[in-house]
């Protein structure tokens, strides 16, 4: 399978920047040239190379051995300046598999944004490109890295580019105008190929308004599709905020939405509404609640988040109608750093030095996104989701821990002809209605300033609710690190998977024991 990958690799996998990083950097050149030569540039590269030993390289219930040697240049490359900030990490993952398998594998990642202020406090520009490997199906084996020969796994291609005003008529009001041009590409099958168009206008209250603050947004996206029909999604909303005391608002949205997709059961257009409130006790504490309707009936969401010293803690539920295109396209809402900021803000002020911190230990301890996130699913399909999660994590002289729990709901809202070519299944129902509930630990012990220790764990849920169909995955990871010089690091790691499924005669169940030897090194 290696080999063939290699030898059939389209042009687009050998070239990452030509979609990624070149999909950014030109917007820098429509900046004036004071800002981009006053900025701050720095480049570092680096090389991961490890050896690694699978007794289940393919994750299939007739489980294969495999030696597998990982050569991964890196580069990182940065900007900081008044007008400019720019950021991307780029790895060639080479990959070259013994036994059976004999092959090679290239991987691409990359993960780059940018921002700059091309007219001073009116005229922006943003620019998001991703390259990452994703899970097509959440009802099969869910590979647990890039080193697994899973033909579950798919490259999806991300861009965003997007030019707006922003004008500040302080303190009246502030209004925006922007718009969005993105692609989503995978390398399955083009039938999920789509670009996407995006005029957003955005005016609310400046800080004249005291007690009283309101909002106008209307946003219009069209997504466009390669082998179907175009999918709009419109909507007109007003937002109120009525400040009861310093620390608890009263809150209320009203619009309405237009979508044009062919729904499964109610037009998706009408009026929407939802009323709620905001309390913030503390500066480190905040509760906020909201219920309403929209067309396909009661809508609701929630957080609650507090900041100690030594923890932090986060729950939020919400309801939306989405996409997969949507998810790739939108950070997470969950997301690990910003989370892990929040963690160490008291003990380390300083943003950049915190950020290093931060993004090593993320590295390290081989952390997603977002701390709590589904098996994602591959589709064309608009879809309701439901998503309910949690997370905590604690901090002290050599110990760090997260925990985090998710539960999400997804309910296909529109027909699954597509779909059928794209995941090549024969019951479309599997995926009309999927619920995924999981549970995730980690431990991180630094045993010495050179060296530490992770624990992690997880088990997560998959249920289709119109075929029963069931799948328990288990994980568990251990590792210790040393950082040997400077600028090298060694990782020696050991991982067990665990896959069960009340598919007839064992079907889908597979287990995998994997030990790897990392060497991280920096120039």
């Amino acid at each position: 399978m290696a080999s063939t990958t290699a030898k059939t690799m389209a042009p687009w996998q050998t070239r990452p920047l030509a979609l990624g990083l070149t999909s950014i950097i030109p917007l820098l050149g429509m900046t004036s040239a004071g800002s981009v030569s006053a900025a701050e540039w720095k480049v570092m590269p680096s090389i991961n190379v490890s050896e690694s030993y699978t007794d289940n390289v393919k994750l299939t219930p007739v489980a294969e051995s495999s030696y597998i040697t990982q050569v991964a240049p890196g580069l990182s490359l940065t900007a900081t300046g008044a007008q400019l900030r720019f950021r991307a990490d780029y790895v060639m993952q080479n990959l070259y598999y013994s036994g059976n398998n004999n092959g090679i594998k290239t991987s691409h990642l990359l993960n780059a944004n940018a921002n700059s202020e091309l007219i001073k406090d009116l005229f922006f520009l943003d620019g998001i490109a991703n390259i990452s490997q994703q899970s097509v199906n959440p009802f099969t084996d869910q590979a647990t890295s890039n080193l697994n020969l899973s033909s579950n796994r798919t490259e999806v291609r991300t861009y965003s580019v997007s030019p707006y005003l922003r004008k500040n008529f302080s303190p009246e009001f502030t209004a925006e105008l922007r718009y969005t041009r993105d692609s989503v590409k995978t390398s399955t099958q083009n039938v999920f190929d789509s670009t996407g168009d995006k005029i957003l206008f955005d005016l609310k209250s400046g800080s004249a308004y005291k007690t009283i603050s309101w909002g106008f947004q209307f946003a219009d996206q069209k997504i466009h599709y390669p082998n179907q029909a175009d999918v709009e999604f419109q909507t007109s909303t007003v937002n109120g905020n009525y400040a009861l005391s310093s620390l608890f608002s009263l809150t209320a949205t009203a619009g309405y939405e237009n979508n044009t997709y062919v729904a499964l059961g109610e037009k998706p257009s009408g009026i929407f509404w939802t009323t709620g409130f905001s309390w913030t006790p503390t500066e480190r504490t905040r509760f906020a609640f909201s219920a309403g309707k929209r067309f396909y009936g009661s809508t609701y969401s929630a957080t609650i988040s507090e900041r100690a010293r030594t923890s932090v803690w986060s729950l939020g539920y919400n309801e939306d109608i989405t996409t997969t295109r949507g998810q790739y396209l939108i950070p997470a809402t969950n997301d690990t750093s910003a989370f892990l900021n929040q963690l160490w803000k008291a003990s380390i002020p300083d943003n950049n030095t915190r950020q290093q911190l931060v993004d090593n230990f993320i590295r390290d301890t081989n952390l997603p996104s977002a701390l709590a996130q589904p098996f994602n699913t591959v589709t064309n399909r608009v879809f309701l989701q439901k998503n309910l999660q949690a997370s905590v994590a604690f901090t002290g002289a050599q110990n760090t821990v997260l925990l985090s729990a998710l539960n999400v709901k997804r309910e296909a809202q529109s027909a699954s002809q597509a779909d059928i070519l794209l995941l090549g299944i024969s019951n479309p129902a599997l995926l009309e209605k999927v619920r995924q509930t999981g549970v995730n630990a980690l431990w991180n012990w630094q045993w010495s300033p050179r060296t530490s220790a992770n624990l992690s764990t997880g088990y997560t849920q998959t249920v289709s609710a119109n075929t029963g169909i069931k799948d328990n995955t288990k994980t568990a990871r251990a590792s210790i690190s040393r950082q040997l010089q400077t600028k090298l690091r060694a990782t020696v790691e050991v991982r067990r998977v665990e896959k069960q499924s009340n598919l007839a005669n064992g079907a889908g169940n597979f287990n995998e024991n994997a030990v790897t030897l990392f060497l991280l090194l920096g120039f």
